[in-house]
């Protein structure tokens, strides 16, 4: 018996491809001997491959088997809920506001991944006290990982949320926090385009905090990253443990496994999308001649490298024309710039709304 036959004998030993095996002990039990295929398989195992690798009949028919298994659907996706749109709207002091009243500026605040309204109003505060309207809007956790394709209408259901409010008429700033602010940024995109009317949101700035990021790698250690991420985050949306693990497990049947598979094939990974199209390719390519961005990153982000972000999204947007200014923090951690760096922080972005932008990147040491 070859490694490979003895490692699939393995798999059906443990009940891996079985059905009726308990979820959490079948990702278990598969993780550690995944890893043992994908050694026994490459010639050259030092890095993840990106040829297609050739296997036995036997082994054939296992890897097809537990594809089978990756794409089991389990029930249609959910319908959107009142907690999925939840939002919070905001408003100035009373001194603060214009003369003009209800046309003051609207910010529309993404939050990241795990974010809290709470964290949420440390910015909006920067926002409250310039005499500008905001609204926090944090994405559920399945919307991030696993119904991405929902988020336009999500987005839409947003947007008439807002429209009741009389605060679509009004100039608006967008502020992402990381790449799960962008989506939802990306999903407000689309929908604003597919709406009847045709009537455009008057965005007047985009600031960009920790992202656009880089298209993930997907590795065995970046899937068991994202499972704890998004176990962490349906535990902070209430969900319980029980569902909370039943989320992550899901996420690895239908998103995981599938993109290892086409990964260790040598096919291209396809992870969750809208229309096509990454989250942080749109906001790498977003292009708006008379929409100002403001791009605030640092040299020790784990999830956003610097010199990614200085040579494939500020290199690509000076090349388009695009009017972007730009701060490099020192040390401060993924979406932390505000922690670490308030006061700087605050003053480049009361900058930006006030106006002042422009072309030149700056940086902090």
């Amino acid at each position: 018996m070859t490694v490979n036959q003895k490692i699939f004998s393995s798999l059906k030993k443990s009940k891996v491809l079985s059905l009726n095996k308990n979820p959490l002990t079948r990702t278990a039990l598969a993780f550690p001997l995944l890893e043992k295929f994908r050694f026994s398989c490459l010639p050259d195992s030092s890095v993840y491959p990106s040829r297609n690798f050739t296997t036995t009949k036997y082994e054939s028919a296992a890897l097809k088997k537990l594809d089978k298994v990756a794409n089991h659907v389990h029930g249609e996706v959910p319908a959107i809920t009142d907690e999925d749109t939840k939002m919070i709207i905001e408003e100035p002091a009373s001194h603060l506001v214009s003369k003009t009243g209800s046309t003051n500026p609207v910010v529309v605040l993404f939050g990241w991944a795990g974010a809290s309204h709470k964290n949420l109003h440390k910015y909006s505060s920067i926002y409250l006290e310039a005499g500008f309207t905001t609204v926090q809007f944090i994405l559920s956790t399945r919307h991030i990982f696993r119904d991405t394709d929902q988020v336009p209408e999500l987005m839409s259901n947003v947007m008439d949320q807002m429209g009741q409010q009389g605060l679509l008429d009004r100039p608006m700033y967008i502020h992402c926090l990381s790449d799960t602010g962008v989506m939802c940024y990306q999903g407000l995109d689309i929908a604003s385009k597919q709406r009847s009317t045709m009537r455009r949101l008057n965005i007047q700035g985009v600031v960009w905090d920790s992202c656009p990021g880089p298209y993930p790698e997907v590795t065995l250690s970046r899937i068991s990253a994202f499972l704890i991420v998004n176990w962490l985050c349906c535990m902070k949306d209430k969900l319980g443990v029980v569902q909370s693990f039943h989320s992550s497990y899901r996420l690895l049947l239908d998103r995981g496994w599938p993109n290892l598979l086409r990964r260790w094939q040598g096919k291209p990974v396809t992870l969750n999308m809208m229309n096509g199209i990454w989250c942080g390719h749109f906001g790498r390519d977003h292009h708006h001649p008379l929409v100002p961005e403001l791009l605030l990153y640092s040299n020790k982000d784990f999830y956003l490298p610097y010199k990614y972000l200085e040579k494939e999204v500020l290199a690509v947007k000076e090349e388009n024309g695009v009017n972007f200014t730009a701060m490099k923090f020192d040390g401060s951690p993924h979406v932390a710039h505000l922690k670490y760096h308030k006061k700087k922080y605050e003053s480049k972005v009361r900058a930006f709304v006030d106006g002042n932008v422009n072309t030149v990147e700056e940086t902090e040491e």
